[in-house]
């Protein structure tokens, strides 16, 4: 089915509510005696399936069983459930218990197929009055063929009875048509399947547009799984809905088993149909968060009614689900046989699309960005993988010119303002003959969307139009009575006047600051808040904010786009603030550790040797390697000729910048650097002088000392006394 919004409601044309379309389902059940036990088994479960998975509360079931009118006393119908609502758990109960009166027909019921009369008697309760307009769905289950060479009531010749009932399905199949009524037909084993085609292909095929997977189909199965699963199908894309693929297992006596199933963010109303056989098998339900869901009542904005508990079919019918995989428990007590457990998901969206205009009220030859976005009743859908099969567009129509398609995309590019970002926009431009009257209808087509098109109108401007305006709100998180901030910018040709701020589509739990704003003559900027209701619920809101000129005519529209989350809790920032401190740590620390062991490695004297002399030029006569390990400063003294090891008194020497090396005297005196090659005086007539093997070890040649005698390194120079190798 097609679900449309169109621009600009007016006060008399409010948005429709956003509820899944109730239907109205028969469900023709062979009785006949072709059949066995175990095939009315599954007639049984197949038809408890349909009664307890129907999504809408507005929705009826009728179940009729069939054999065929032999003689005197007999009837080919039998009303098993007569027109039921489905709206209370009472209500889907009764039906669960009802469709046990199903059974195999004897000789004297009439145990033959008469499908004439059995569509008869559908078309029969679908022609009673109904105020919701429910769309029309019959299901029709069967083992065999038409068979009512025994029914006198089809003609006094034996051998035309057959025919003469199938012109009956003729004509029945013909009203369907014309009423707009589904048939949907199953077959069990050797039923006929040509025949079932011609029930599927004669009744209604367009339910929900151009889906082809929702066109009424014949199906013929063999075994009890194949009858749920084509049953649920043919169930879901009758009403326009989808449907999860099936995950089963098996229960053993006194065991537990979880079964997984997924709920999709598009959807709206689901119901998780769960098929355990045995009664007494317990069902439990936990949502994506991992909390157990109630049977009856309310829940995080869900709404929740559990039908056939004590039967062989059970199902969970929600209301705004929480999307996600949800976990289905299901506990067999002991003495239970090994069972055959399985859950299904059928699910739909009961959405509207949001469809806005860059402007309003163009003028002819003007163009415009038209814009298109999904959203359920309680927010805007935004993430790109549940929008995949979706189809979006627009189409413009107007006084003047003929109706024209308007080509949507989510591709950043041309008129869409971000990729995936779940708005669909296209560029358009009025046409130059328009005149008067300009619509636009946006539609969301795609398998579980259902809605309508509801087209709203605006107009070409005219001369007397003095107003231009553009409204910038914010994409923002906010807390529940907090604010969002927005600015409405006017260029107004004309005297002052006062416009009118709207929002539409939006929850109650949001307002507007003011309801009406100032524009002066001349280009003005004015702002404007969105309030936030304290009991708000968390998560995104949608709708749009509308400026209206004095006459009540659209001329600016923007989306909201909200996000309620609560107030992080006080234990949690802490958390967080901890969080960043670990990771800037584990970022920052490496770092500042390989920078102070460079430092360290810049500062280390441990490759220092020093050279005593007695004149420069001359052999050295006491030399001293500076300890390892002991920090980047090591102190010495002169005594009778030699460099003696200190500690902490004395003279000080520790690297500076490049090759030089510092030295302080013992009352604290900086003297001259000292540099590899070149000896200082020491305040006692001798001479300092310095080996970096450092520098040595990264290739540089050590200068000499003198023509005397060089100045030897540490690593050539033969020991002589006086030499302090500490």
């Amino acid at each position: 089915m097609t679900t449309a919004a169109a621009l600009f409601p007016t006060a008399a044309q409010a948005a429709p509510p956003s509820d899944v379309k109730p239907v109205r389902v028969v469900i023709l059940v062979d009785e006949s005696g072709s059949l066995k036990d175990q095939d009315v088994k599954r007639e049984r479960a197949a038809a408890q399936l349909i009664a307890l998975s129907e999504l809408s509360p507005k929705s009826q079931v009728a179940v009729v069983g069939f054999g065929s009118s032999n003689g005197p006393g007999q009837s080919a119908v039998d009303i098993v459930c007569p027109l039921t609502g489905v709206e209370t758990a009472q209500d889907r109960e009764s039906l669960g218990r009802c469709v046990e009166r199903l059974r195999l027909r004897g000789t004297e019921e009439g145990n033959d197929t008469d499908h004439a009369a059995a569509l008869e008697q559908a078309l029969d309760i679908m022609g009673k009055p109904d105020d919701q307009q429910r769309a029309k769905i019959v299901f029709l289950l069967t083992d065999g063929v038409l068979d009512v060479r025994h029914s006198p009531q089809y003609g006094a010749d034996e051998q035309a009875r057959n025919a003469n009932a199938q012109a009956q399905i003729t004509r029945s199949l013909g009203d369907a048509k014309q009423g707009q009524v589904q048939i949907w037909p199953l077959g069990f084993g050797s039923a006929d399947k040509s025949a079932l085609d011609a029930f599927a292909a004669g009744g209604w095929t367009q339910p929900c547009g151009d889906q082809k997977t929702t066109t009424p189909t014949a199906r013929v199965v063999a075994t009890s799984a194949d009858v749920e699963r084509s049953l649920l199908e043919a169930f879901a894309y009758a009403r326009c809905a989808g449907i999860e693929k099936s995950v089963s297992d098996s229960l053993d006596a006194g065991a537990t088993v979880d079964l997984h199933v997924n709920i999709p963010i598009i959807a709206t109303d689901g119901s998780i149909v769960v098929v355990k056989r045995d009664k007494r098998i317990q069902v439990t339900y936990f949502d994506p968060d991992g909390a157990q869901v109630p049977k009856q009542g309310e829940m995080k904005e869900s709404t929740f009614q559990a039908a056939g508990e004590a039967g062989p079919v059970e199902s969970l019918r929600i209301r705004n689900p929480l999307p996600g995989q949800w976990r289905i428990q299901l506990k067999s007590p002991p003495g239970v046989s090994r069972q055959e457990v399985s859950a299904t998901v059928v699910w739909q969206g009961a959405l509207r699309a949001s469809i806005s205009l860059s402007n309003p009220r163009p003028r002819p030859g003007e163009q415009v960005n038209v814009r298109l976005r999904l959203q359920t009743r309680t927010g805007t859908i935004t993430d790109p993988e549940a929008l995949a099969g979706l189809r979006f567009s627009a189409r413009m129509s107007g006084d003047g010119f003929q109706e024209a398609p308007v080509e949507l995309g989510d591709t950043g590019e041309g008129a869409d303002r971000a990729q995936g970002d779940g708005e669909y926009s296209g560029q358009v431009v009025i046409p130059a003959t328009a005149t008067g009257a300009l619509a636009f209808v946006g539609k969301v087509t795609g398998p579980g969307v259902a809605g309508d098109e509801r087209p709203y109108a605006t107009r070409i401007a005219g001369p007397a139009d003095h107003l231009r305006a553009q409204v910038e709100l914010p994409a923002v998180t906010v807390e529940p009575g907090g604010t969002v901030a927005g600015t409405v910018r006017v260029t107004n040709d004309a005297a002052p006047v006062q416009l009118g701020l709207r929002l539409v589509d939006v929850p109650g739990t949001v307002s507007l600051s003011a309801p009406q704003l100032q524009a002066a003559t001349g280009s003005s900027e004015q702002g404007f808040e969105l309030r936030v209701a304290a009991d708000a619920g968390q998560g995104p809101v949608g709708g749009s904010i509308q400026v209206l000129d004095p006459a009540g005519q659209v001329v600016a529209e923007e989306f909201v786009d909200v996000d309620v989350q609560p107030p992080t809790p006080l234990w949690q920032r802490a958390l967080q603030a901890l969080l960043i401190i670990l990771v800037v740590l584990a970022l920052v620390l490496p770092f500042l550790l390989a920078r102070r062991r460079a430092r360290r490695r810049a500062a280390d004297p441990s490759e220092l040797t020093l050279h005593l002399f007695d004149r420069p030029g001359e052999p050295y006569i006491s030399r001293l390697q500076a300890p390892l390990g002991e920090g980047p400063e090591f102190t010495f003294e002169v005594s009778d000729g030699r460099l003696v090891r200190t500690y902490g008194s004395g003279y000080a020497v520790r690297r500076g910048q490049g090759r030089t090396v510092l030295v302080r005297d013992p009352s604290g005196q900086e003297l001259d650097p000292l540099v590899p090659g070149r000896p200082i005086a020491l305040p006692n007539g001798m001479y300092l002088g310095v080996d970096d093997g450092r520098t040595r070890g990264g290739g540089a040649e050590q200068p000499a000392y003198g023509a005397a005698e060089p100045y030897q390194s540490r690593t050539t120079h033969r020991p002589m006394p006086g030499d302090d190798l500490l």
